[in-house]
């Protein structure tokens, strides 16, 4: 997700380092699992409790991938890239833990402190020509919020792409400057939970406007499904009723990430790690995937 439940907190610890002789200059080759300093570029407000912070970077990365982003002798909290560019990384963070509080401290121009890029990302090449189907609620819309726009400015690259994307109130919705790009381009449905219905937002469950998708074609079909467990399963249940095969729904199991080197244990699902061997997998194999 763009936001976690697993702040980490440290301690601290006093490290000395010994100088490095003149006659040894040649550069050491990167660690990505030791946190640098990256510069927030701007920072964008959503809703009260989930913001933007556009950070600056110098690796590559993906769409479904996440790093971890920390400030010192506070501690780190793993956050899905939501978006990238050449030269910056989109973060959307939710202030749920110590770790994200100070970062709602922050202001351009500061510091964050980073680690990765980790995990795999979303399959591109299974994309290809595909009708595409995103089906994302709350801050599960983050994670998908890159692909989605590649997919805009891209649509060549696809058959088709639908999008049901769900949040609890209008308060709570994310990427509203965003959507009407989406919305021009592709076949686009916004659900609330709770509230009045509006040219813009149907009233519902996400799950009550799959059965307006065109899935007359289910084999050119791929699915990808963000969001609470709860609303995976029911997401994923609906396209298997209506004939898809579990080979191609993707789900993404980010909401269960911490440490992101499979040592805490907080991801483990079986013998599979969520950090390692996801966030992202396609359905069929979570089937051995013991939560």
């Amino acid at each position: 997700m763009s936001s976690h439940t697993h702040d980490v907190q440290h301690t601290g610890c006093r490290c000395e380092t010994t100088p490095q002789s003149e006659t040894h200059q040649y550069q050491q080759p990167e660690n990505r699992l030791l946190p640098k300093a990256y510069k927030i570029f701007s920072i964008e407000k959503h809703t009260e409790l989930e913001w933007n912070f556009r950070v600056s970077k110098d690796f590559d990365t993906h769409y479904g991938q996440f790093v971890e982003v920390s400030l010192p002798m506070i501690g780190e909290a793993p956050i899905s890239v939501s978006d990238y560019g050449d030269d910056y990384i989109d973060l959307l963070i939710r202030k749920v833990g110590l770790v994200t509080e100070k970062l709602f401290e922050l202001q351009p121009g500061d510091n964050v402190w980073m680690r990765g890029v980790h995990g795999n990302g979303y399959p591109m090449e299974a994309f290809q020509n595909k009708h595409i189907v995103i089906v994302a609620g709350g801050t599960g819309v983050a994670p998908v919020k890159g692909l989605i726009s590649h997919f805009c400015r891209h649509p060549e690259q696809i058959s088709q792409l639908d999008m049901i994307l769900g949040f609890k109130n209008e308060h709570a919705v994310l990427y509203r400057n965003d959507m009407h790009l989406w919305r021009s381009t592709h076949n686009l449905i916004t659900t609330l939970d709770e509230g009045e219905a509006t040219d813009v937002f149907r009233i519902g469950r996400v799950t009550e406007y799959i059965n307006e998708l065109d899935l007359s074609q289910p084999d050119t079909l791929q699915v990808v499904v963000v969001g609470p467990p709860i609303m995976i399963k029911f997401v994923v249940a609906a396209f298997l009723e209506k004939g898809l095969t579990q080979s191609q729904i993707w789900v993404d199991y980010e909401r269960r990430m911490a440490c992101a080197v499979g040592k805490c244990g907080h991801c483990r699902m079986g013998d599979k790690y969520v950090c390692l061997d996801g966030p992202v997998f396609r359905f069929d194999q979570t089937q051995q995937l013991i939560d």
